[in-house]
This record gives structure tokens, C-alpha cells and sequence, in this order.
């Protein structure tokens, strides 16, 4: 829970919390009366109980104020993250989640340069910073090969994290340490009690801002690699308003939205700075403090996403009828080293995968998902039948292509998944609630993209018996709701009705429970298997069938799709030849002596 949405829920207990706070005020007319933060007996401070301005507070004799959150932090002599620890335990807010196991960075040596001189100061102040700014940033010059170069330093909590080379000639010729953590840039210069923060593109920009008065931060990596969002996560909780100011093209509009939906649209504004580019071009430019201050009260949110012009989407458009090499697109179906381009795995959908019981349908999809995560996506699954580790089983062999991978290539295996797949590790069955609450808190922090749900069965939902029509509705309505809201695809294993037999696979609709199931997806497949004995010959016939029964956005609405299965591996093969693909390259020995 970020800062934005503790004050809200502070506000909402605003009689109770100042009386906790501030024990000796007095209530007046929808007002508590204190002297002042420290607690003494008076009526210049004034905090609103009621009303629509409730949760505010000032305090006239200093002309201080805000919300209940900077008023616990001012009666505390806190920061603002010890005081959202306090507020939490106070309101019994138990948001949590178990801390995962971090990548390892290196922490840099402190750059060999000194304070800038003639190259990199000359530079710097005709970009239009001051002496004073760049000692505030502790920027230093550094002089290589006859080049000279700009550092940039990382600092927070008192450590060098991080520090940016870049040669004051050459924009391109720029480095950052190898192996430091993703981190934003500008952290030491952050008030503790700070609730307003802008982020920016650049380091220069970021600079900027702190010089006309307003607190800042640069990513690291430009607008389009957000890694610093997982490595600063709770530290950005402190903050109520967060102003996105990426540069004014399509790279930095690309890179604002997905910041806000992973921040959190309810604090989140974008700013932009006249025509020009960034903020620092705008300095440039010959605007002063006072247009700074105007172009921040004039951020707006992101307009809701169901409020588009359809001339914003023509170029969506002109891809779907003239596809061009280069066009990005959403990942496809990927069967081994095939890729079929006729099923694109879109956001904001929810695709069904049915089959009867033994048919493969969720070895399907695990299939299904490590082509995905060649693709470059990441996912989260749960999977009630299944422990952790038998799960890693079947993944392993389909990874590897290998019925018995080598200890190395296992462990192989799990560093190719480590920023690629996440599991929802919990024994038995799962609340739908507290699923989607762990999946929303894994697609902002870790830019997930595809969660899997095998299956409704081992959730909270009934599966039969009163009500259990309407509860499996509303359950799909709010997995379909998460998809739209989060941009995610959702992958959903359903059970099938008994048949009268299985030589044929069931279609949409013979998905069992409430037919709102494949009436909401966007995309239904069914897994079918010939179900051949382990003795029986290997033959030109497919061992099973892909069946694309719906696709509600996509040019072809039904295709079958045979498949030959390789059973060592657990792969299925597009071709009779049955050789398995290796999803993880590894050059040492890859199988062990007994397979």
C-alpha cells in the first residue's frame, strides 16, 4: 500500500487517529483543536473529522499542513516510511509480501575523478546548471584515452549504488558500472518527509528540476527499461503524487504509461514542458522557475484507458491489415522452434485450455508458456494440483528436451526462469481475492505479463451445488476485469463435462459449470490425445491435437493444430519426426550417464 492509499484510509478513521494523535485537542464543529503537532493544549492547529476536506490538517501559527500521513510524521519527528510502518500497525494493515530472493549486484568503487573543471563544467553550464547543482549531485570529471567524461553518482542511504560515465562529445560513448543495481538516480537529495517526487528520462533533466525547486529522480536506463521500479519499490511507497516527466516522443509516451500502471494511476501525473523535448531543453530554452512550477500544476493523470479517439488507433490498425517486418507484436503461439502467427497471445484477454482428464492439457499449456518465455515474457502460475517441485519436473524436461537433464543443466534451467517465471506457492486450494491481490502486486512490481489459474476447481469457487453458477460468473468477471486492468493475459485450465467417450475432444461448449466461462474468454482451446500405450510403435499419425475453438480478435477463428508428442522430453512436436527442442542452450554435459 502506497502513501496515496494509507492517507485515504487514514482519512476514513480521521476522528479516531486525531484523538490518537494529538490525545489533549478538543473536538469543535467536525474539527479537532490542538495547539500544535507537539501536542500541547490550543487552537492553531485544526484538523477536519468530517466533511469532504476530511483528513486535512493545518496549522496556522506555522503555516503548515497536509494529510493525517504528514501529520503523523510531524507528531512522530518521523519520515514518512517510518510512519506508514506505524500507521499500518495502527489501522492493523498487514500488506505485506515474503521477500524474495534479490539478484546479486555489485556495489562500484568510488570513480577515480575530480570535482568538473573546464570539460565537463563547460558543458554542463551551457545545459544551464549551476556551480551548486552539480556539488548537490556531487557530479565529478573524469578523463580517459584524451576523452573526457561526466559522473554521474548514484547515491542512497549514504552508498555509491551506481554511477553513469558519459563523455561530454559523445552522447553514445556513455557506460554504467557492470553489475550495479538498477536504481534511480538523485536519491540523497529526496526530503525523507517528502511526498511529492518527479521522475525523469535523464540524469540532466532530473538536475534540473532539483535547481527550480522541485524534488527529482532519473531512471538509469532510459524510458524503456523499468528495472529500477523492482529495486526501489518500497522506497517509492513514501510518495503520494508521482509527476512522470519522460521526454516529450513516443519512446518517453511508451515508457510514461507503463510507469503509471505499474506506480499506480491514483498518483501518478503526467507533466510535460512546453514544446520542448525535456525539462532540461525547456531551461534552455529561457524558461524560469515560475513556467516550471505552472507546467507541474498542470500534469494531468492518465485519461482512463476505455476513453480513446479512434484516431489514436489507427496505427494498430494499419499493422492488423499491412503486418511489416519490424511492426512489434504481441508474442505467438510457439510450439518447439515454430512459431504460429495466426494465435498472437494479446493483453487484456483471457484465453480457456480444456481437455478430458489425462488428455495433456496442462502439459499443453506448460509447453504453451515455455515458448513464451522465449519470447522474452514473463508469467506467474498456479497450479492447486501440483507441488513446486513436480512442476519443475515437467519443466525441466520440456526446457531441456531431455528425459533426465544433468544436475548442471537443471540448474541451468532455474537461473533461464529466474526473472522469467514466478509461482503462486500455496498448498492446496487459493481464495480467489488473494489471488488476484499477489497476481496485481506481481504484475506492478515485476512487469508480469501472463498468470496462470489451473484451475477454478482449487479456488474458493464452487464447483457445483447453489449459487455456483453465479459465483463461477462473477469469479471470470473479475479474472477478466484483472486482464483489462492490468494489461495481463490470463490463462485459464477448465475441466470438461464427462463425454459419452473421448475419441473426439470437446469443444467450447462442453466446458464445465457456468457457460459465462467461454462466453467471457477471448480464446478457447481444447487438448486432445490419442492416448497411445507406451509400447505401441512410433507412426506417421499425430499422437494429439491443438484446437483453436475461438479467438474473438483474431483474423482465424478456428484451426486444429496435430502434433506429435516425444515422450521422453514430454514435448509436443509439430512434425512426425518427434525431435525435441532444447528451450535452454547449455554447452557442458547435458544429460546424465542413466539417461
Amino acid at each position: 500500500m502506497n502513501a496515496h492509499e494509507l492517507a485515504q484510509r487514514l482519512a476514513d478513521s480521521a476522528p479516531a487517529v486525531a484523538e490518537y494523535l494529538l490525545p489533549k485537542g478538543k473536538k469543535a464543529a467536525g474539527e479537532w483543536k490542538a495547539g500544535s503537532v507537539s501536542g500541547e493544549e490550543g487552537q492553531s492547529l485544526s484538523i477536519r473529522i468530517a466533511g469532504h476536506k476530511k483528513g486535512l490538517w493545518r496549522d496556522f501559527a506555522k503555516g503548515e499542513g497536509g494529510d493525517l500521513l504528514d501529520l503523523w510524521a510531524a507528531c512522530r519527528a518521523c519520515s514518512v516510511r517510518e510512519a506508514m510502518a506505524e500507521a499500518k500497525a495502527y489501522l492493523g494493515i498487514r500488506d505485506s509480501m515474503p521477500v524474495r530472493e534479490q539478484p546479486t549486484y555489485r556495489r562500484p568503487a568510488k570513480p577515480s575523478c575530480t570535482a568538473p573543471k573546464a570539460g565537463a563544467m563547460e558543458w554542463l553550464a551551457g545545459r544551464g546548471l549551476t556551480a551548486d547543482t552539480l556539488a548537490a549531485f556531487k557530479i565529478g570529471e573524469q578523463t580517459r584515452d584524451g576523452k573526457t567524461y561526466a559522473v554521474f553518482p548514484y547515491l542512497r542511504d549514504g552508498e555509491l549504488v551506481n554511477a553513469k560515465h558519459r563523455n561530454v562529445a559523445e552522447k553514445r560513448d556513455m557506460r554504467q558500472e557492470a553489475g550495479a543495481e538498477p536504481c534511480l538516480f538523485g536519491w540523497h537529495l529526496i526530503d525523507p518527509k517528502c511526498r511529492t517526487v518527479a521522475i525523469t528520462e535523464g540524469e540532466i533533466d532530473a538536475m534540473t528540476l532539483h535547481q527550480v525547486g522541485i524534488p527529482a529522480l532519473s531512471v538509469n536506463a532510459g524510458a524503456g527499461n523499468h528495472q529500477w521500479i523492482e529495486t526501489d519499490w518500497e522506497r517509492l511507497e513514501q510518495f503520494s503524487e508521482i509527476l512522470i516527466c519522460f521526454d516529450n516522443d513516443d519512446a518517453g509516451r511508451k515508457g510514461s504509461t507503463e510507469v503509471v500502471n505499474r506506480l499506480g494511476a491514483d498518483r501518478c501525473k503526467l507533466a510535460t514542458f512546453g514544446k520542448a523535448k525535456d525539462a532540461n531543453e525547456w531551461l534552455t530554452s529561457g524558461a524560469d522557475g515560475s513556467d516550471f512550477d505552472d507546467a507541474i500544476r498542470a500534469a494531468k493523470p492518465l485519461d482512463p484507458a476505455e476513453l480513446v479517439s479512434m484516431a489514436d488507433v489507427m496505427g494498430q490498425v494499419k499493422a492488423l491489415l499491412h503486418p511489416a517486418l519490424g511492426v512489434e507484436r504481441d508474442p505467438c503461439l510457439k510450439i518447439g522452434d515454430t512459431y504460429f502467427d495466426w494465435f498472437e497471445f494479446r493483453p487484456g484477454e483471457l484465453t480457456v485450455w480444456t481437455g478430458y482428464n489425462g488428455h495433456g492439457k496442462s502439459l499443453m499449456n506448460n509447453q504453451v508458456l515455455l515458448g513464451l518465455m522465449a519470447q522474452g515474457e514473463r508469467l506467474c502460475v498456479f497450479s492447486g494440483e501440483m507441488s513446486p517441485a513436480q512442476q519443475g519436473k515437467r519443466l525441466v524436461k520440456q526446457a531441456t528436451g531431455l528425459d533426465r537433464p544433468s544436475p548442471g543443466y537443471i540448474d541451468a534451467v532455474g537461473e533461464w526462469t529466474r526473472e522469467r517465471m514466478w509461482l503462486f506457492n500455496v498448498s492446496g486450494s487459493a481464495t480467489i481475492a488473494r489471488l488476484l491481490d499477489v497476481f496485481a502486486y506481481a504484475s506492478c512490481r515485476y512487469g508480469i505479463r501472463h498468470f496462470v489459474i489451473d484451475s477454478l476447481m482449487m479456488t474458493d469457487v464452487p464447483e457445483d451445488g447453489p449459487g455456483s453458477m453465479s459465483a463461477q460468473k462473477a469469479a471470470v468477471q473479475k479474472i477478466t476485469d484483472f486482464a483489462k486492468r492490468h494489461g495481463a493475459h490470463i490463462h485459464l485450465v477448465a475441466h470438461p463435462r464427462k463425454g459419452r467417450d473421448e475419441s473426439q475432444a470437446p469443444g467450447k461448449l462442453d466446458v464445465a459449470g457456468s457457460g459465462k466461462i467461454t462466453d467471457a474468454a477471448d480464446n478457447v482451446f481444447t487438448v486432445w490425445s490419442a492416448r497411445r500405450e507406451e509400447s505401441d510403435p512410433e507412426t506417421d499419425k499425430p499422437d494429439a491435437c491443438l484446437e483453436l475453438q475461438k479467438q474473438r480478435n483474431g483474423d482465424r477463428q478456428h484451426h486444429k493444430l496435430w502434433l506429435f508428442f516425444h515422450r521422453p522430453s514430454q514435448q509436443f512436436c509439430p512434425s512426425a519426426a518427434r525431435s525435441p527442442v532444447p528451450m535452454v542452450d547449455y554447452e557442458s554435459q547435458p544429460f546424465t550417464a542413466t539417461s
